[in-house]
Order: structure tokens, then sequence, then C-alpha cells
């Protein structure tokens, strides 16, 4: 239940507390309160691409449908989709790469600078 509630809040996937983004596309190198490193390696969040892709494809196929069954112009069409893709790209920008992190976590746990120090 702990680790929902970060992944909704868009928290560490290390300690659970941490902001991870720093503005609306920016994020931190580090968490700012256990110091994990966030990204892994390089292109470590390559995975997070299919993950978005994925949840722009579930939210934008209902609205292209239930366009299509209403009869719109394709001027109308295309701008609701482009509109609602602007709209929702930032969240699931974030959210993408906020399960990507937390689901490597859970798979391939590491700990934080704070739990090597002491082990």
């Amino acid at each position: 239940m702990k680790r929902l509630w970060a992944l909704l809040r868009q928290r560490c996937p290390v300690c659970l507390q941490g902001q991870v983004f720093t503005s609306l596309f920016g994020m931190h190198t580090h968490c700012p309160v256990c110091g994990v490193k966030y990204e892994r390696e390089t292109g470590y969040f390559l995975n997070s691409m299919f993950i978005g892709y994925a949840a722009g494809f579930l939210v934008l196929v209902p609205t292209a449908v239930l366009l299509y069954f209403l009869d719109v112009s394709i001027l109308v069409f295309s701008l609701i989709i482009i509109g609602e893709t602007l709209l929702l790209t930032p969240l699931i920008f974030r959210y993408a790469r906020i399960l990507w992190m937390h689901a490597d976590q859970v798979l391939d746990p590491r700990k934080s600078e704070e739990q090597e120090r002491i082990s």
C-alpha cells in the first residue's frame, strides 16, 4: 500500500519519500531524501517510453472511437486528438517514468546510499 501511495504521489522508488520531479519534465538526478541515483545506466528510461506509448494508446483510442461514431469532421477529430495529446503528455511522461522506476525497484531492489553505508 505504501508503494502504491508513493507511486501516485510520484515519489522515490527506494525510500518512497523523495520527490522525483523538479518541474513539469525535469527530474532530480538523485533522491533528495535517500540519495539514490534514479538513472541506473545510460538509456535506463527507454522502457518507460514503451509504458508511455501504451498509456497514450489506451487513453486516445476511446476518444478516437467515440469521435468516429459521432461522425465529426477530420478537422474537429484532429483538433480534439491533438489537444488531448498536448494536455496529457506531461502526465503520461511523468507516470510512465515513475511506474518504470517502481517496477524496476520491485524486480531488482537496490539500497539507498544511507542503507549501504550502514551495512
